[in-house]
């Protein structure tokens, strides 16, 4: 419910002086019911196109998961591989047996286990023992040691109890038979292994750690699978993660490493063979990882890490000559154990996936400098189908955002319209809601040609229009305005009778009504008769705090609860039943239904975004349904003259709706099942040109068809 305007200040980085190419962050949570986080890696693993994450955490016993990006970096379906994994310690994603798709490897340090899940490219999964008994079995690499073609498998041994630890790795006959091949036993408790060519000689060599003597090695690869062992770093406190990255840009690999127990962030410079100066940047509390990219795209290498101590991802900022100066980002995320810099929405920066340990969170943060992202606290959505884009009402932005519905980049429509909320387009307008006026923007010109203001109780808030002409505002004290907007006059319709803190209202051309709900315990779906104004009740809810409400071609109504995790519940058109279609929404607000594509567009007030889901208006609490052949309509394009064949079974009470492309019935009769021919004719030269979709509607399915009128 918002009854007052949020003063916000972010801050996005956290530093002293400035520099050029910095960049911003805006974190996305991908889950905060993911106990006790502790690996995380990013991959298309489903090859949809579509960068995906994959984690691990002691929920569950110990979890292996992942969670599928639709395309538009919605996270909303988690996939579990594995749980009672005792110790599931880390993950990675890859084409072992070289079969294009992605398999999945695990290491669990508590189970003493590596596995591997063979995918049979339908994400069905095998799960497969490479070792049953590798003691303290804790983070893997998978990389051709041998450069025979085949990947091999890596892992570090983090021996709780004994305080050992074996580092090794296991070699693939190109038939996933993995033999072990032990490459040292010096630490105690290695934490950290990872292949990567060291010295520039073309094949890979290991680097590794300790975490209790504090060491840093790197073996190399003199063939026949052989390594010879060289010190790095004798005194790296509480040694924790390793990795080869090119820091310094000279095309040789320098090391990254981060220090639980010392609380240190290191790289080390490689200076040629055998040669690794040490750079140290600085005490960092917890410190569990360290990692490198370009975040600022100015062409020199960035790091960018997290700890167990630490409330922020931090960024170091290299100003070209190898020197950092360490920011965080704005947003809280605490205990972090892993995080991953990986182009997720593939608009060509890097942006940043992490999981924290006691948090309990899966994020990941874009990066702002090639598409911004631009939605702040939504209040409401509308779907402007002539544009193919959804406008959103930003609060704290002070904005109308667009956001294409293709590719889902956004810009701004509008700018200082102060505290925007309700939103609805009629008739190449889009309507507005702010404070206690109503203003309305030309969807072309983007300028402003309506503006009244109107006496509230509190302020204005949801709207919807009719199909014809009239605009119907809600005042949350508990009002309903009417607006004529040919006129610009205005009249209080509704003064009483409405539900506590009402928030939103819809038009139901089915039963020509509003439809409204309000932001308070267990509150009803109201009717509001549009030629009496009486308000009655149309369903009783078990969920209520209510903050949105929208309607489709089939008369279905869907309504936005933020009753914990935030709802989307489905009622059918005559509110006999409902079902919750979607969850875990953060304060869900203003929602819209598209009827061209049946997507619901969910602003979530409290969480920054959109959700888009895909809804199937179809057979919803229904049976026997429509057979599914074609409408044919001729001809089409047309003047507004023309005729619907119907090759399908016409039942009693089948009947025809025709919407304009804000979603608004412009003609609603029942056909006759003696028709010949199943023929029909239709006259709408009177309307505007544009395009409209027929629905075939009866007691069981509704089936769609475009038109264009020219």
């Amino acid at each position: 419910m918002k009854k007052f305007r949020l003063f916000a200040i972010t801050i996005f980085v956290i530093f002293s002086g400035n520099i050029i190419g910095q960049t911003d962050f805006r974190q996305y949570k991908v889950s905060d019911q993911f106990t006790h986080g502790m690996d995380v890696f990013v991959e298309d693993i489903n090859g949809d196109g579509h960068k995906d994450i994959l984690g691990v955490a002691d929920v569950n016993g110990g979890e292996i998961a992942w969670w599928e990006n639709d395309g538009f970096q919605q996270f909303n379906t988690k996939h579990t591989i594995i749980q009672n994994l005792t110790g599931a310690r880390s993950a990675r994603a890859v084409d072992l047996d070289g079969d294009q798709d992605i398999d999945l490897i695990a290491a669990a340090w508590q189970a003493n286990r590596i596995l591997w899940w063979e995918n049979d490219g339908d994400e069905n999964w095998t799960m497969h023992e490479i070792d049953s008994n590798f003691v303290g079995a804790h983070t893997v690499d998978i990389k051709d040691m041998n450069a025979d073609g085949y990947l091999d498998v890596l892992c570090s041994g983090f021996d709780y109890y004994g305080k050992e630890g074996e580092i090794a790795w296991w070699k693939n006959d190109g038939s996933q038979n993995f033999t072990k091949k032990l490459i040292s036993e010096r630490f105690q408790q290695s934490p950290f292994i990872y292949g990567e060519d060291m010295d520039g000689d073309e094949d890979l060599d290991i680097i590794a750690c300790g975490e209790l003597n504090g060491e840093l090695y790197w073996w190399e690869n003199t063939g026949n699978d052989e390594f010879e062992e060289h010190m790095i770093d004798d005194a790296f406190s509480g040694a924790h993660t390793v990795l080869a990255r090119d820091v310094d840009g000279d095309n040789d690999m320098d090391i990254l490493g981060a220090a639980c127990i010392g609380s240190r962030m290191v790289w080390w410079e490689n200076n040629g063979y055998n040669d690794f100066e040490k750079h140290d940047l600085g005490a960092f509390t917890g410190a569990l990882w360290l990692d490198a990219a370009d975040m600022d795209l100015d062409g020199d290498i960035d790091l960018v890490g997290g700890g167990m101590g630490m409330p922020r991802i931090a960024i170091w900022y290299n100003n070209g000559s190898n020197d950092f100066t360490r920011y965080f980002f704005p947003d809280v995320f605490s205990s972090i154990f892993c995080v991953i810099p990986a182009d997720l929405d593939n608009d060509t920066d890097f942006d940043v996936v992490g999981i924290g340990y006691n948090s309990n969170m899966v994020a990941w943060s874009g990066n702002q400098m090639i598409n911004p992202d631009y939605i702040d606290t939504p209040e409401s959505v509308a779907f402007d189908h002539e544009h193919g884009r959804y406008l959103v009402s930003c609060i704290n932005a002070d904005a109308i955002v667009a956001i294409d519905k293709e590719t889902h980049k956004q810009e701004i429509f509008i700018r200082n319209i102060e505290s925007p909320l309700g939103n609805c387009i009629c008739d190449g307008v889009i309507y507005v809601s702010t404070g206690t006026t109503l203003k309305g923007f030309n969807l072309e010109t983007k300028q402003e040609v309506f503006s009244i203001n109107i006496p509230c109780i509190q302020h204005l808030d949801g709207m919807t229009c009719d199909n014809a002409g009239n605009l119907y505002v809600i005042d949350t004290g508990g009002k309903i305005h009417k607006v004529n907007l040919s006129t610009g006059v205005s009249e209080c319709i509704v003064a009483s009778g409405l539900t506590n803190a009402v928030q939103d209202c819809i038009f139901d051309p089915f039963h020509n009504r509003l439809l409204s709900v309000g932001w308070s315990p267990l509150a009803p779906i109201q009717a509001i008769d549009l030629e009496t104004f009486e308000v009655s009740t149309a369903t009783t809810t078990s969920f209520g705090y209510f903050d949105g409400i929208t309607i489709d071609q089939a008369g279905n109504v869907y309504v936005a609860s933020h009753v914990a995790p935030g709802k989307i519940i489905r009622y059918d058109a005559g509110f006999s039943g409902y079902e919750i279609i979607s969850e875990g929404h953060d304060q869900p607000a203003g929602l819209d239904y598209n009827p061209y594509d049946n997507i619901l567009a969910v602003p979530n007030y409290a969480g920054d975004k959109v959700d888009f889901i895909q809804v199937q208006t179809t057979g919803f609490g229904r049976k026997n349904p429509l057979k599914d052949k074609p409408i044919k309509v001729f001809p089409n394009p047309n003047y507004g003259r023309f005729v619907i064949k119907l090759e399908i079974l016409i039942t009693e009470n089948t009947g025809i709706v025709i919407t304009n492309c804000l979603g608004q019935q412009v003609l609603h009769q029942t056909i006759s099942e003696d028709t010949e021919d199943n023929l029909f004719n239709f006259d709408l030269s009177s309307h505007p040109k544009g395009i409209y979709v027929i629905n075939i509607l009866n007691e069981t399915k509704s089936i769609s068809q475009k038109i264009i009128i020219e």
